[in-house]
């Protein structure tokens, strides 16, 4: 199947198989995530969109009674760049707009292959950047705020929230992860990623994850262009002189030592200038990473690898590969999925693996092999959803409101920032989770135990799961039994018995619908509000509440768990 079409189901098939190590290391913040245009594509404007501008710009500011022009010596320049013929040449009509001309898209088709080149040529008595700077228009282009973020940043902006992306390195100087974390966040600048946009910006503190577009920054190119413009690398001399350039090592030696102790993923990045592939050689020469060694050190999001990709893993494996091996080699480095599914899948993949690894964290005496089958039931859901999901816009934003607004009513019983869309279940890596010590109070563990027991159900076929609505009044999930009287029922999700209260007094919790309330620590004891109660049975639909911690602490195999769990869903 084509990395193109590839669905997000048939990717984690993927993933599960032969990048399992890969997929670990993603959810224990191994990988550094290296960025390219294929990320923003059709989101920042096309090559072929800036080569026109380029080629239109400099052809409408020629004096045709100059015979020294200089625009029209850099529009020969530019043709002959595109190795533009002699026949056309003749039917290019400089007092014509490039739009009505004949071979304008095998011209410009032409100068898209020498995109770099072409932003590199000079217009006499002009700043050098002045095509980048004044034509391109860089900072208007690429910051654009009605350029929104796609499926793509904000999957990124969830893993770097979930902490597993702690080095991203882009080559884009659009804003879009950034703006896809303060969409997430509600502009919460304590989440941001630190950007790096200058080897200075390498001091500043930093937070979870860190931005380094070694290209350049289009914001803050804009905001402050005396300190950020000359870094906007875009011409072909620019990104030779990137590795060598005095002023340029304090981000040269970041970007080495980022290569030499994080493992690479790159996404939507042909790796093929120049600097790209110094800064993977120099790091070779200090660190070589081993093949073969799980996970593997170098992974690309592609159908197939480009010549330049192919280059890098020679460069960076040298001696490792042979003649024997270099087809093997280049197999093990390609997921044949493009950004949108691999990124929508790595990041049910994230939240799977974090909630299995919570569940031998629950007080009580379930042993860890019967607990195996909690873990397979989050992955139950974890597949349950994937046939369900599009990697698309749509349904990356239902995905993350919905995921967000459970983590909060799990946590406070209430939304309280309704403006931040998104949190995660924890900023810390898989590895790192018992070693944080609000899980007990977050009610954490007892959720992942939940939800691994929907899972079981939804395994054995006891019952389906759906997805629940965004209303205030709405649930977590539902759950619907398979018995012909079997109803709808709404299932929420809270840490404690306050809750519990605040689900009730702020109106998401409707009593007369008998939704699940299941409760991670042990449930309140009621209190006598009255001396003198109703009397005889009211009739009245109530609440069916579960203490997952008090289930754990009298059940000791899985099956019995679920058999209690069952029975009080009462479906």
């Amino acid at each position: 199947m084509a990395a193109s079409d590839i669905s997000v189901r048939d990717t984690l098939k993927l993933l599960d198989a032969s990048f399992e190590p890969f997929t670990a290391g993603v959810s224990n913040g191994l990988y550094a995530f290296w960025l390219g245009s294929g990320i923003s594509f059709g989101r920042a404007p096309s090559l072929r969109i800036l080569v026109g501008k380029v080629v239109e710009f400099v052809r409408s500011r020629i004096n045709h009674a100059d015979p020294n022009c200089k625009f029209s010596r850099t529009l020969q320049e530019i043709l002959n760049l595109a190795s533009a013929s002699a026949d056309e040449r003749a039917r290019s009509k400089f007092d014509e707009p490039f739009a009505s001309w004949p071979d304008q898209d095998a011209i410009a088709g032409r100068l898209v292959n020498n995109y770099s080149k072409l932003l590199g040529l000079n217009v006499d008595g002009e700043d050098m950047d002045y095509l980048l700077w004044n034509v391109i228009d860089v900072g208007a282009t690429f910051a654009d705020p009605a350029m929104i973020p796609d499926v793509e940043h904000l999957c990124l902006a969830a893993l770097s929230l979930e902490g597993t992306a702690p080095e991203m390195l882009s080559a884009n100087w659009d804003p879009l992860v950034e703006r896809a974390v303060d969409t997430l966040t509600g502009g919460n600048v304590a989440l941001s990623p630190t950007v790096v946009a200058r080897p200075a910006d390498l001091q500043l503190p930093r937070n979870k994850t860190r931005l380094i577009k070694f290209h350049g920054c289009a914001v803050k190119a804009q905001g402050d262009p005396g300190q950020y413009r000359q870094w906007l690398v875009a011409s072909n001399d620019q990104v030779a002189a990137f590795c060598t350039q005095a002023n340029n090592q304090g981000l040269v030696t970041a970007l080495t030592h980022i290569v030499g102790s994080k493992r690479t993923l790159m996404l939507g990045l042909s790796a093929q200038d120049s600097n790209i592939q110094g800064i993977f050689n120099k790091a070779a020469n200090e660190l070589t990473w081993q093949l073969g060694d799980p996970p593997p050190s170098y992974v690309f999001s592609e159908q197939e690898l480009g010549m330049d990709q192919r280059s890098l893993l020679k460069n960076v494996y040298r001696d490792q590969i042979t003649p024997a091996n270099l087809t093997a080699v280049i197999e093990a480095a390609r997921i044949q999925a493009y950004a949108k599914r691999l990124l929508t899948a790595l990041l049910l993949d994230v939240w799977s693996r974090k909630l299995q690894a919570l569940i031998p964290l629950a007080p009580g005496p379930l042993p860890l092999a019967e607990r195996q089958h909690l873990c397979a039931g989050i992955v139950s859901l974890r597949n349950h959803l994937a046939d369900a999901a599009e990697p698309e816009i749509d349904f990356i934003d239902a995905l993350l409101d919905r995921f967000g607004r459970a983590c909060k009513l799990l946590r406070d019983g209430q939304i309280e920032h309704p403006n931040v869309r998104f949190e995660p279940i924890t900023n810390d890596v898989v590895t790192a989770l018992p070693g944080n010590p609000a899980l007990g109070a977050l009610g954490l563990r007892e959720a992942a135990v939940a939800l691994g027991l929907v899972g079981m159900g939804l395994s054995r076929d006891d019952w389906t799961v759906e997805a629940e609505a965004l209303d205030r009044e709405s649930g977590v999930l539902a759950v619907t039994g398979k018995g012909a009287a079997a109803a709808r029922t709404k299932v929420y999700l809270t840490a404690s018995a306050a809750g519990a209260a605040l689900l009730r007094s702020e109106g998401h919790l409707v009593e007369t619908e008998s939704p699940l309330l299941i409760q991670s620590q042990r449930l309140a004891v009621p209190m006598t509000r009255s001396p003198r109660g109703a009397a005889g049975r009211t009739g009245l639909p109530k609440v069916r509440e579960i203490s997952i911690s008090t289930l754990l602490q009298t059940s000791s195999t899985a099956d019995e768990l679920y058999e209690a769990f069952r029975q009080e869903l009462a479906l």
